[in-house]
């Protein structure tokens, strides 16, 4: 027996509604204070930004260059 489109459609949104319900009860629960404290201390240690360890990489590459 053949089942329409819509049944799978709708057993794909039942499935897609469970999914965002235990990740929504996953999202409220608190972060571990170890991952806390983790996530804390590299954002204080971080020396420099994005931006600026690229700068520093392209201008470490070419000095690089220059010493061939």
């Amino acid at each position: 027996m053949r089942r329409s489109p819509m049944h799978g459609k709708k057993v794909g949104d039942e499935i897609g509604e469970l999914l965002r319900q235990t990740y929504d009860d996953v999202l409220r629960e608190p972060l571990p204070d170890r991952l806390r404290d983790l996530l804390e201390g590299l954002e204080r240690d971080r020396p420099f930004s994005l931006a600026e360890a690229r700068a520093r990489e392209d201008s470490d590459a070419d000095h690089a260059l220059m010493e061939r």
